[in-house]
């Protein structure tokens, strides 16, 4: 036999054994397709029963125990070595492996050196090399998907978003001449698959099973599967994407392309962006960027692949951020003006709202999520913590409203809220939520300073631009009344009642104004980092608003549940939930049980009033 003649490999052992060595062949037959045909190809025992064991889902000692017997069983295909505990196969692709036999009898090194007349030795490192080069082999690496698809194991199932036309080829004349080198060299490839080949064709297993046990059937329609099992084929699709190791298709929120068809963008562009967006001032959309810089025409056959390559490649540059949502791609860079209220950090912001994510929200009691997504709005009460800071919480209801993040890791989003009534309109960042911190809306405080006071009944809706949103209310006769503010023009912030003008329809139990909260005056402006200490808040505010009902000795409050609520959300945000589980869940607080919903506070004793009663018990120990 010469060498490079591919011997087909028979396969003996049960039915079992055979169908399995045979599938271990092709897959390390396609680890090694690139090297020689009598190359030695190894995998180790472990990494086989691995990949076995995570498909099929069954024990690795047993696929270990199943593979190792089916290839015993086939030692003159597979060669069995052990190597420091380990146990490795191997072979090639001419179908099994023969290592090569150097014949050292008569070698070229030795004819230089034992001729008759031999050369001098400084000569013969001239003409001959005494190492001998290192033979190619195919060592074991881990069994990924990518040589599943190489050996023709699985199907390989892409949906991209970008249609090549497909032009027809002509059918080739019938050769009648003498064959000529061309059809020769077709004629061996040909034979060369049918002998590399099995006889019958391997049939494509339909089913495919999630890393959660779930077993998908493919062949069922595709709108049936993706109404059922949509979002979990994209998850698996996604992940399939990220974890080929040659990156053949590259990701941008639900769209793939191949990365080999992208435009890359040099320095060059990258600056021209980033100033052109410093320039604006604000964020811009991908397609306002080609416009404007690159005159790219949306006419133009490669528009789209232009225009993922550019989202693509900003995602891919740390001085660019994201701040867009599906159907408006907004691309920001540092420095920009800053969107909404300086007076509240991101941080402390994060850990005031964390009560929506740890499950007080009532947000959805009166509207539930699906009819706020079919209907596009959801109504809303205004606080006075919100409508002083322009900053309203990512409740559920509003997270049912607004966009969701189009990137994994995507912080913010910034869309445009506009007041329709008064034909003004003003950019809002909308932070998402992130572990055990909340999410929020800030930006609103100018339009909501010009138009509104706390406690107006608004009304939040989509339009038809995807990332712009609409605020209307119910206007009334033009009203005054003292309303609370707070002071920060002198060095330490107040609360106080100043007179105000409103033309909207308000909740009067929420309209924070002299005559029903008049106490509010002495609350504490306290700093934000301490505003997150939601107990202490509530501690404080029962103390100010509450009415007094113990004794100097031994103080004591009551206030009405709806009062606490006003209140406790002049300070920091608050749902009706949230507020319950203070009350239930403090020592210091106690129901009414004379009155519904009513409540007492019982400060605990101060440290003085503890250093007197340890004085008192001294003395009265003295005494005795």
């Amino acid at each position: 036999m010469t060498a490079g003649t591919i011997e087909r490999p028979t396969f003996t052992g049960t039915e079992a054994q055979q169908a399995l060595a045979e599938e271990i062949y092709q897959l390390m037959a396609a680890q090694g397709r690139l090297f020689a045909f009598d190359a030695p190809i190894r995998q180790t025992l472990q990494n086989l029963a691995d990949f076995y064991a995570r498909q099929r889902q069954m024990d690795p000692a047993e696929a270990a125990r199943l593979i190792d017997e089916a290839l015993r069983a086939n030692d003159h295909i597979f060669m069995r070595q052990e190597t420091n505990g380990d146990v490795v196969f191997v072979t090639s692709r001419r179908g099994r492996y023969v290592p090569p036999q150097v014949d050292t009898v008569h070698t070229f090194k030795q004819r230089l050196y034992e001729p008759e007349n031999p050369l001098p030795v400084d000569d013969i490192s001239v003409v001959v090399t005494t190492t001998r080069p290192a033979l190619t082999t195919v060592e074991p690496v881990f069994i990924s998907e990518y040589w599943q698809q190489q050996a023709g194991l699985i199907p390989v199932v892409v949906e991209s978003t970008v249609e090549t036309p497909v032009e027809p080829v002509a059918a080739a004349p019938e050769v009648v001449e003498p064959v000529s080198h061309s059809v020769l060299l077709e004629e061996e490839r040909q034979e060369e698959r049918q002998i590399a080949s099995p006889a019958e064709p391997i049939p494509l297993n339909t089913v495919i099973m999630l890393p959660n046990g779930l077993q998908i059937d493919l062949r069922r329609p595709v709108d049936e599967l993706m109404a059922q099992h949509g979002h979990a084929l994209m998850s698996h699709l996604r992940a399939a994407i990220e974890n080929d190791p040659l990156r053949r298709l590259v990701l941008f929120g639900n769209q793939a392309f191949p990365e080999a068809a992208l435009v890359s963008f040099g320095k060059n562009d990258l600056r021209r962006i980033s100033d052109y967006i410093k320039e604006v001032g604000e964020p811009l959309l991908d397609t306002q960027i080609i416009a404007d810089i690159f005159y790219h025409n949306p006419r133009q056959s490669d528009y789209e692949v232009f225009r993922f390559a550019l989202n693509y490649r900003l995602s891919r540059e740390k001085d660019f951020e994201f701040v867009g949502i599906e159907g408006a791609r907004l691309w920001s860079v540092r420095n920009l003006p800053a969107i909404g209220t300086k007076r509240v950090k991101a941080s402390e912001m994060g850990q005031i709202a964390g009560y929506i994510e740890e499950g007080f929200d009532d947000s959805l009691a009166e509207q539930s999520a699906e009819s706020i997504r079919t209907s596009g709005q959801v109504s809303h009460i205004l606080t006075f913590f919100e409508w002083e800071y322009g900053i309203l919480p990512l409740t559920r209801a509003l997270a049912a409203l607004l966009p969701q993040p189009l990137l994994a890791d995507q912080r913010s989003a910034v869309l445009r809220f506009e007041l329709p009534q008064h034909y003004v309109s003003t950019l809002v960042e909308l932070r998402y939520p992130t572990g055990n911190r909340g999410g929020w809306l800030q930006g609103l405080d100018t339009l909501f300073h010009d138009y509104l006071v706390p406690g107006a009944l608004i009304t939040l809706m989509r339009t038809d631009d995807p990332r712009t949103f609409a605020i209307t209310y119910e206007e009334q006769e033009e009203t005054q009344d003292r309303l609370l503010v707070l002071d920060e023009t002198k060095k330490t912030p107040k609360f106080t009642f100043a007179n105000m003008s409103y033309a909207c329809v308000v909740d009067t139990d929420m309209l924070v104004n002299q005559q029903q909260y008049g106490r509010l005056r002495n609350l504490k402006a306290f700093p934000m980092n301490e505003r997150r200490k939601a107990d202490l808040m509530l501690e404080h505010v029962f103390e100010i608003i509450g009415a007094p009902v113990g004794t100097r000795a031994e103080p004591k409050y009551a206030a009405a549940f709806e009062t606490l609520f006003v209140a406790l959300n002049v300070l920091r945000p608050a749902s009706r939930e949230y507020l319950t589980h203070l009350l239930t869940e403090g020592d210091d607080f106690t129901p009414d049980e004379s009155r519904p919903g009513w409540w007492f506070y019982t400060p605990p004793p101060s440290l003085e009033q503890e250093e007197d009663e340890d004085q008192d018990d001294e003395d009265f120990d003295d005494e005795e």
